[in-house]
C-alpha cells in the first residue's frame, strides 16, 4: 500500500471517531440538562428527552436543506414537521412511560413528510426521472405502513388504557 493510500485510510478513521465523540459528548450534555431540569425546575426527564429526540429530527431535516440550498422542499418540510413534531406533544402517547424506541414517533412521521415534499416538487421530464419518482413513491408507501405499523399499535394501547369506546 502506497503513502497516499494509507494516508486515505486512517483519516476516515480519526473523523469517524471525532463524530463518535461528538454524539456521545452530545447525550451526556443532554442527559444532563434533563436532570438538572428536573431537579431544579420539576420538568420531568422523559419531557426534556423527547424534545430533544425531535429535535434530532429536526436537525436532520435542516441538514438536508444544506444539501439542496436552492429548493425549497426542505424548508417545507421543515416547517411541516416542527408543527407535526409539536402537536404530537399534545396527543395521548405522550402519556405514556418513554421507550427505547421514542425516536420513531417522531422520525417516522418526519420521514413521510420529507418524502412527500420532495416527491412533490420532483420534475420529471423522461422515463429515467419518471422511474426514480415511482420508487419514491414506492418508499413513501413503505413508510407509511412502517408509520402504521409501529404508532398504530402504540395508539391502540394509549386508548384502551383511557377507557375509549373505540377499544370495546
Amino acid at each position: 500500500m502506497s503513502d497516499f493510500e494509507s494516508h486515505i485510510d486512517s483519516r476516515p478513521k480519526l473523523s469517524k471517531l471525532r463524530v463518535m465523540s461528538f454524539w456521545l459528548l452530545g447525550i451526556v450534555a443532554v442527559l444532563v440538562v434533563s436532570i438538572a431540569l428536573q431537579d431544579t425546575v420539576g420538568i420531568p426527564g422523559e419531557t426534556t428527552l423527547r424534545i430533544a429526540t425531535a429535535a434530532i429530527c429536526l436537525f436532520f431535516i435542516y441538514k438536508l436543506g444544506l444539501d439542496y440550498p436552492g429548493e425549497r422542499w426542505p424548508r417545507i418540510s421543515l416547517w411541516v414537521a416542527l408543527v407535526v413534531n409539536a402537536a404530537l406533544f399534545f396527543t395521548p402517547l405522550m402519556d405514556r412511560p418513554m421507550s427505547r424506541g421514542e425516536l420513531m414517533i417522531f422520525a417516522l412521521p418526519d420521514a413521510v413528510i420529507v418524502m412527500t415534499a420532495r416527491i412533490v416538487s420532483y420534475h420529471v421530464a423522461d422515463v429515467r426521472q419518471r422511474a426514480n419518482r415511482q420508487m419514491m413513491v414506492l418508499g413513501l408507501l413503505v413508510a407509511i405502513a412502517g408509520c402504521i405499523g409501529i404508532l398504530g399499535p402504540t395508539w391502540m394501547q394509549v386508548r384502551t388504557a383511557h377507557g375509549s369506546s373505540f377499544a370495546r
